[in-house]
């Protein structure tokens, strides 16, 4: 089984006006934003369900085709 991660660092006082959850006080490793202050496409691009629903699409295509 593989587990979806998203490695960064816990800021001290919330940055951001987008997302939700812990999204204000986490900033990626490798990024000077925090995750509220990522566009909602960069946002996917890094994240664990981001990761996981492009691994679960083949299998929803294949499920809907038919097949």
């Amino acid at each position: 089984m593989e587990y979806g991660q998203l490695e960064g660092t816990l800021l001290r006082e919330p940055r951001g006006a987008g997302g939700f959850g812990y999204d204000p006080v986490l900033q990626p490793s490798g990024l000077d934003r925090s995750c509220a202050e990522l566009s909602p496409a960069e946002k996917n691009a890094i994240s664990h369900r981001g990761h996981a629903f492009r691994a679960l699409l083949p299998a929803i295509v294949e499920a809907l085709s038919g097949r």
